[in-house]
C-alpha cells in the first residue's frame, strides 16, 4: 500500500517538474525575443547610410547657444550699437535656416530615430525607480550587449548636450542632480540593457523646466511630456524624436527668454556707455592692424580745402548725398547703420517716385485741357493708389514708368476730366514717356526733382540735428521712439514716404555716428595731407640737421683733450659699465601723468667714449 502510494505521488512531481522546465524556457525565449536587437521596419542599407552619413552632435548645444551668453552679448558691437534704435530689441528664434542646415538636422533625426528603435524595443515596459534595480539584476542575466549592431552612436552626445544646456537654464544649486540625471555612461547602460525609464526622464525634465521657465511655456513642456509617454507606450521610435526635437525647441526658446531678460534689465547701461564701447573696440582693431586711414576719402573728396571746413558740416552733407544717390556706397565706418542706410535710401527714392508722379499726374490732367485747380481728393486717392502698387512689391519695386501706374495716373486723369471712355494708346504711352522722363537720372527732369528734395531734405536735417546734438542717447531714443515698452519700433525700419521721418532717422545716424568716430578719425588731421607731409620733411630735416650740429661738436671737444684725459674717460666709462651691469640699464619710473599707474621706463644714458685723437 505505501509502494502504491508512493507511485501515484510520483506521477503528480514529474509532470510538474516537466510543466516548470517548459514554462523556464518559454520565459527565456521571450526575454531572448524582447532583448535581442531587432531592426526596424526600414531598408537595413539605407539604415546604415543614414547612420553613417548624419552628424553625431545635436543641433542645439551649448556651444551653439553661447552666442545667447551674458558676456558674448555685452561684448556684441552689433547689438550694443542697435540698442540705440530700438527700446525693445531683443533675440529671436532663427526661422530662416539655410537648405543646407536643415538637410543636416533632418538627417541626424532620421539617424536619431533609427538608433532609438535599436533600444526602445528592449525595453520592458515603463519601470519606476523604485522597481528599477531589481529589474536591472534580472536583465544583465538575459541581455547580450556585445551583439548590438556597430554603428556611430548619437544618443550619448545629445545626453551629454541636453544636461549642459539645461544647467546653463537652472540655478546652480540642480546642477548635481541634473548631473546624476544626465549621467550618459548610466543612461547608456540601462538602454543597453532594457530598463531605462524613458517616459521617466522626461518627465522629471518636464518638472524642472517647468519650475524654470516663463509661464507661457507651460503649454509647450506639457504637450512635449505628454507626446513622449505616448512614444514610449506606443514604442514608436519616430514620435519619440519628435518629443527630442520639441525639447530642443523649448530649450532655444528657453534660452533667448533668459537673454532677453538679461537685456531688458542692462539696457539702461548698455545704452549709456554705447558710444564709449564702440570706440574701444574700434581702437582695439586698430591697434591689430586694421587702416581706416583712406576711409576719410569719402567725405573729404568733394572739397578743395577739406582742412579749411566744419568737418561735421562735412560729414552730414556727404551723408545727404549717399541717401539721395540710389547708386551709392557707404564707407567701411558706417558699416553698423548699412540696412538703415539702405532704408533711407529706399524711401528717399519712393518719395521722389511720387514727386514724379505727382508731375506726371498734373502733366496729364494738362494735355487732356484741364485749366482748373487740380482738385485734392481725386489727387490724394491716386496717391494712395500708387502708394499700394508700391508697397505691394516692397524692397523690389523697380522705379521706372510701372504700367499699373501709368494707368491709374491716366484713370484718375480721365474721371476728373469727365471723360467715359478707355484710355487711348497714345495717352497711356505719352504719359509713360513723361514719368520714365521724372525718374531718368540723365534728364534736367529728374535733376529738378531731386534738387527740390535735396534742399527740404538738407534743411529738415538741419533742424533735427541742431534739436538733438547734446542729447545722451536715451533722449536721443526717447524722442525717435515715445511708445511704451512692449511696442514695436518702426522707426528705423524703414516704409515711411515723408522726408520729416528721413530726416529724423538720418539725424539720429549721423549723431550717433559722429560721436563715436569723429575722435578718431574725422577730427584728426590727415596724415597724408600736402601741409603735414611739407611739415613732416621739414621737421625731419631740422632734426638731422641738429644731430648734425652735435656730432661734429663732440668731435671737436674730444680732439682738444689730452691723451692722459682720454684714457681715463676711457677707464672711467669701462669700470661704470661693468659696475652697472645689463640688468639695471633700465630703471622703471612712475609718473603722475601715466594713467592708471603704469609705469614708463627711463633709460640710463650711457658715457660715449670719444675717438683718440
Amino acid at each position: 500500500m505505501p509502494a502504491i502510494v508512493c507511485h501515484r505521488q510520483a506521477q503528480p512531481i514529474e509532470a510538474l517538474r516537466r510543466a516548470h522546465t517548459d514554462a523556464a524556457e518559454a520565459i527565456t525565449a521571450e526575454e531572448e525575443a524582447t532583448t535581442r536587437p531587432i531592426r526596424p521596419h526600414l531598408d537595413p542599407g539605407a539604415d546604415q547610410n543614414r547612420l553613417g552619413a548624419a552628424s553625431l552632435d545635436p543641433p542645439i548645444t551649448k556651444e551653439t547657444l553661447s552666442e545667447l551668453d551674458l558676456n558674448r552679448i555685452v561684448n556684441d558691437i552689433r547689438l550694443r550699437h542697435d540698442i540705440n534704435f530700438e527700446h525693445e530689441i531683443m533675440f529671436r528664434p532663427n526661422t530662416r535656416r539655410g537648405a543646407q542646415k536643415k538637410r543636416e538636422d533632418n538627417e541626424y533625426f532620421e539617424a536619431l530615430a533609427i538608433e532609438f528603435d535599436y533600444y526602445i524595443r528592449r525595453q520592458k515596459g515603463p519601470l519606476s525607480p523604485a522597481t528599477r534595480q531589481d529589474h536591472k539584476r534580472s536583465a544583465v542575466v538575459h541581455s547580450t550587449p556585445s551583439s548590438l549592431p556597430k554603428f556611430p552612436q548619437r544618443l550619448p552626445p545629445m545626453i551629454s548636450a541636453i544636461g549642459e544646456v539645461i544647467k546653463t537654464l537652472v540655478p546652480t544649486a540642480k546642477w548635481e542632480t541634473v548631473d546624476d540625471q544626465f549621467d550618459v555612461d548610466l543612461r547608456m547602460q540601462e538602454l543597453e540593457h532594457g530598463i531605462c525609464n524613458i517616459a521617466g526622464l522626461f518627465e522629471w525634465i518636464g518638472q524642472l523646466l517647468l519650475c524654470s521657465c516663463s509661464p507661457m511655456r507651460d503649454a509647450m513642456v506639457t504637450a512635449m511630456v505628454a507626446k513622449s509617454q505616448q512614444a514610449v507606450t506606443e514604442q514608436d521610435a519616430h514620435q519619440l524624436v519628435d518629443s527630442v526635437k520639441d525639447l530642443f525647441g523649448i530649450l532655444e526658446t528657453m534660452k533667448l527668454d533668459v537673454t532677453n531678460h538679461q537685456i531688458r534689465y542692462l539696457r539702461l547701461y548698455l545704452l549709456e556707455e554705447s558710444v564709449q564701447f564702440e570706440q574701444h573696440q574700434i581702437l582695439d582693431r586698430i591697434a591689430a592692424g586694421w587702416s581706416i586711414s583712406h576711409e576719410r576719402r569719402w567725405f573729404e573728396a568733394p572739397y578743395a580745402h577739406p582742412e579749411t571746413q566744419d568737418r561735421f558740416v562735412m560729414f552730414k552733407e556727404r551723408v545727404i548725398d549717399r541717401i539721395v544717390t540710389p547708386t551709392a556706397t557707404f564707407p567701411l565706418t558706417l558699416a553698423s547703420d548699412l540696412e538703415r542706410l539702405r532704408h533711407l535710401q529706399h524711401d528717399f527714392r519712393l518719395c521722389h517716385y511720387h514727386l514724379a508722379c505727382g508731375r506726371t499726374f498734373r502733366e496729364a490732367l494738362s494735355k487732356l485741357g484741364w485749366t482748373k485747380a487740380m482738385p485734392m481728393l481725386p489727387y490724394t486717392e491716386c496717391m494712395k493708389h500708387i502708394g499700394a502698387i508700391v508697397g505691394a512689391q516692397g524692397q523690389d519695386f523697380e522705379f521706372g514708368a510701372h504700367p499699373d501706374v501709368v494707368l491709374e495716373i491716366v484713370r484718375v486723369a480721365f474721371k476728373i476730366c469727365g471723360i467715359k471712355a478707355l484710355p487711348d494708346p497714345s495717352t497711356l504711352a505719352l504719359t509713360g514717356w513723361y514719368l520714365g522722363e521724372a525718374l531718368n537720372p540723365q534728364t534736367a527732369f529728374y535733376n529738378d526733382i531731386e534738387g527740390i528734395l535735396w534742399d527740404e531734405l538738407s534743411t529738415m536735417l538741419h533742424l533735427e540735428v541742431e534739436a538733438i546734438f547734446n542729447m545722451n542717447p536715451l533722449e536721443i531714443l526717447n524722442r525717435y521712439d515715445p511708445g511704451p515698452p512692449g511696442s514695436s519700433n518702426k522707426q528705423h525700419r524703414g516704409g515711411d514716404l515723408s522726408l520729416q521721418s528721413i530726416s529724423k532717422r538720418a539725424a539720429h545716424i549721423i549723431v550717433l555716428h559722429w560721436r563715436v568716430w569723429a575722435p578718431i578719425l574725422y577730427d584728426q588731421p590727415d596724415p597724408e595731407s600736402p601741409r603735414l607731409r611739407n611739415q613732416r620733411i621739414v621737421t625731419e630735416a631740422e632734426e638731422m640737421a641738429a644731430r648734425t650740429r652735435t656730432h661734429r661738436s663732440l668731435s671737436s671737444v674730444s680732439a682738444s683733450q689730452p691723451a692722459f684725459m682720454q684714457s681715463q674717460d676711457r677707464h672711467r666709462a669701462d669700470t661704470s659699465s661693468l659696475s652697472r651691469g645689463n640688468n639695471r640699464s633700465q630703471v622703471p619710473i612712475y609718473t603722475p601723468g601715466s594713467s592708471d599707474g603704469e609705469s614708463t621706463t627711463s633709460e640710463r644714458p650711457e658715457r660715449s667714449n670719444a675717438p683718440s685723437a
